[in-house]
């Protein structure tokens, strides 16, 4: 099983383009995250439309006078954390922070003291994670190209290596997760040392968030790998769940605006992982969060398991 995995690596290796994302996009990541860190950290951009009615006046917050309301696209690109206006009588709020930072701008505006930064806030851990998790994911759908190389002649490559089927899947998927995990954690260690980022969170602890991440995009690649026959369709299929799940989730901005999409959100592997980097960031230590994500890693790779078992069996291969 060894020589399998040494085999597979030394493919992967050589084909330099999966080298790329890890040692070269994830640098490039990190000091975006680094970037937008302070959109969390220092006061909140606050747009208000030219009205007599609304007074916001917050030392939390830097007001910009507008003469009309912004696009939406504006508050996703944190040009503004929200936007403030009269309509109908009301105060009202646009934002993509989510209704529990909306609520607190309205009671401000509305002559209430408010803190608008209380509760666990988002640092520069939580970015760093936020943002990679997108590309650590799709590299995990990415490098099973050579497990579709190989499964028309799967049986031949069982019997020739002297490893049981089981072995043989096994092989391919520490060689995926050893190709995500040990770039990855070498950049973003050297990140953390080198630029003597403060985070709350140690390297040891961003290291295991790291492992977690990449457990969890080497899962959910064989998952989709083993549902889908051809690998175009495979990348297609793991592309578009994993950009839609991860905006979702709220890796790179809050989108919570409904009880519908909070309870969407909460579902993705990759709010847990969130949640719980927030909450090293803030001094707590709950791994539900974790343990979640590693439960659910379990299990798509036990369907994996059966579904290429029964497929193989159905070919009469084992």
């Amino acid at each position: 099983m060894i020589n399998v995995i040494k085999g597979i690596l030394y493919r992967m290796i050589n084909s330099k383009t999966y080298l790329i994302m890890p040692i070269i996009i994830t640098p490039i990541v990190i000091v975006a995250a680094i970037y937008f860190s302070s959109s969390f950290v220092e006061r909140a951009n606050i747009g208000v439309v030219r009205n007599d009615n609304i007074n916001f006046n917050s030392t939390q917050a830097n007001i910009t006078q507008l003469k009309n309301k912004v696009p939406l696209s504006d508050l996703v690109k944190n040009k503004y954390d929200a936007v403030i206006y009269y309509e109908d009588g009301k105060v009202q709020v646009d934002t993509v922070k989510g209704n529990d930072f909306k609520s607190k701008l309205l009671k401000i505006a509305n002559g209430e003291n408010v803190e608008i930064k209380d509760g666990e806030k988002r640092g520069v851990a939580a970015n760093i994670v936020g943002y990679i998790t997108m590309f650590i994911i799709l590299l995990g759908v990415m490098l099973y190209r050579f497990y579709f190389n190989e499964k028309k002649g799967i049986s031949k490559r069982v019997i020739s290596a002297d490893i049981s089927y089981e072995q043989y899947i096994l092989s391919h998927f520490v060689s995926v997760f050893i190709m995500i995990f040990v770039p990855t954690v070498i950049v973003v260690t050297i990140a953390k040392e080198v630029l003597k980022l403060d985070t709350n969170v140690t390297v040891f602890e961003l290291d295991f968030i790291v492992l977690v991440l990449a457990l969890l995009a080497s899962a959910f690649g064989l998952l989709i790998s083993s549902i889908v026959k051809e690998e175009e369709s495979a990348s297609m299929l793991g592309v578009m769940i994993n950009i839609i799940t991860t905006l979702l989730a709220g890796s790179f901005f809050t989108i919570s605006n409904n009880t519908l999409i909070n309870i969407i959100s909460d579902i993705m592997p990759q709010k847990h992982i969130l949640n719980f980097t927030i909450a090293l960031e803030n001094g707590k230590t709950n791994y539900i969060d974790i343990i979640n994500v590693i439960f659910l890693c379990i299990i798509m790779i036990i369907l994996s398991y059966l579904i290429n078992k029964i497929k193989l069996r159905k070919a009469n291969i084992c």
